[in-house]
């Protein structure tokens, strides 16, 4: 009896220490950004940036920013930039990434104008009225590591603008903005942006392994991932289908049509299935697939890949 208990005890322990399974997530590596801009943009902070938004889709698992530049010194590698497909093959496999993003700030720019409304009255000379804007413009590039072929280009700008009032004297402005800050906005938006459209080209291939439907009823959707898979109550789910093979000059297959074809929203999880409410979409079929959805309902469109 004493046996049997320490060994139930046992593997409690182990099942404990494991934790619950989690769904896969392609792993992947941002680098050092150029910085083209000619302005003194903080490159190396856009990229923490970029891997901070990257993680937070939990679409994908990350590299340490500091394991990158360790890398990149200790092979004396460009963390700027990947010159040649075996560079970005070798870069892959010491980090143990399987996509690099890399890319570069071509515009990082501030702008400030205003000017002054006479007053009729007081010792004032008037009111001060001024604008001022920041512009950041971000360009990158995915990498596949194992091939080094570039699967995916995105180019994004973020703006920001802050109007503000303040007293003049004599032709003095009182009451300015701070650059600093707007920049830190647009930056914020441009890489956003750059998100979004990483997870709209490609988050279907190197996301998470796709779910299938098992089968749709009165928009009640059976998906096979479970709780044994990472799968929650409450959890939107993307479901596509899959068309025909997109082919290369040579006949090899680049890609493969996606086309978008509901949302659904978990409310029953089992072990290995899980159950849906369909609350965007009308043509889910059994063996179509399913990836985990963190976008905006609102903003999600059927049909669009």
């Amino acid at each position: 009896m004493r046996t049997r208990t320490l060994t139930a005890l046992l593997a409690l322990g182990l099942i404990l220490a494991m934790g619950s399974p989690s769904l896969a997530k392609a792993r992947i590596a941002v680098l050092s950004f150029q910085d083209s801009s000619g302005a003194g943009a903080p490159a190396a902070a856009i990229a923490d940036m970029m891997t901070t938004e990257l993680f937070n889709t939990g679409l994908f698992s990350v590299v340490e920013r500091s394991r990158i530049d360790q890398i990149a010194m200790e092979q004396r590698m460009s963390a700027q930039g990947l010159t040649s497909p075996s560079s970005a093959v070798q870069m892959g496999q010491l980090l143990g990434a399987e996509y690099l993003m890399t890319g570069s700030i071509t515009q990082y720019r501030y702008e400030a104008s205003g000017g002054v409304i006479p007053l009729p009255f007081g010792g004032l000379s008037g009111v001060a009225v001024g604008s001022e804007t920041a512009y950041v413009t971000l360009d990158v590039r995915l990498i596949n590591a194992a091939t080094g072929e570039v699967i995916t280009t995105a180019r994004a700008e973020g703006a920001a603008n802050q109007t503000q009032g303040g007293l003049a004297y004599d032709s003095a402005v009182f009451g300015t903005g701070k650059a600093g800050g707007l920049l830190g906005q647009a930056t914020y938006k441009a890489v956003t942006k750059i998100v979004e459209q990483v997870k709209g080209k490609v988050g279907s291939s190197i996301g998470v392994k796709p779910f299938n439907v098992l089968s749709e009823m009165a928009k009640v959707v059976t998906i096979d991932g479970g709780s044994n898979h990472g799968v929650q109550a409450g959890q939107l789910f993307m479901v596509y289908g899959e068309g025909a093979p997109v082919l290369g000059l040579k006949g090899e297959i680049l890609d493969v049509e996606k086309v978008n074809l509901g949302l659904v929203r978990i409310t029953e999880v089992n072990p290995n299935y899980s159950k849906g409410t369909l609350i965007k979409g009308i043509d889910v079929r059994r063996g179509d697939k399913v990836i985990p959805y963190t976008g905006d309902v609102e903003s999600f469109r059927v049909g669009i890949r």
